[in-house]
């Protein structure tokens, strides 16, 4: 560097390298917050929503199973009337209907069961 006396300053009209664009119009802006603020709403929203679904499947679940054990309780109850009816043994015919009563039971007594996964 060689010193030399400084003589004149001339004026420098800066201008920066960097010019910020013109705003467009079908852009989207927004602050970091805001975009947080939006995911945390999007997260919210789906959760719900899966929520809902899986609420409504299992209700639906529900429903078909206790269709079922209806079902299996109306046969079972024929069963019972046909065995009384049957020309059997009394012994026979006792201890026929005691079975079934005891399977419909274990059926009403297990049904919380069937809703279990």
């Amino acid at each position: 560097m060689s010193r030399k006396p400084v003589s004149s300053v001339t004026p420098f009209d800066f201008r920066g390298d960097f010019d910020t664009p013109a705003p467009n119009e079908s852009q989207v802006t927004m602050t970091v917050s805001e975009l947080a603020a939006l995911l945390d709403d999007a997260r919210r929203s789906t959760a719900e929503m899966l929520r809902d679904e899986q609420v409504k499947l299992q209700a639906e679940a529900m429903r078909d199973s206790a269709e079922s054990l209806k079902a299996a309780l109306r046969q079972i109850v024929e069963l019972a009337e046909l065995l009384e009816s049957s020309a059997l043994s009394e012994e026979t015919r006792d201890e026929a209907v005691d079975r079934v009563r005891a399977v419909a039971a274990e059926l009403i007594d297990g049904q919380g069961n069937l809703f279990q996964s």
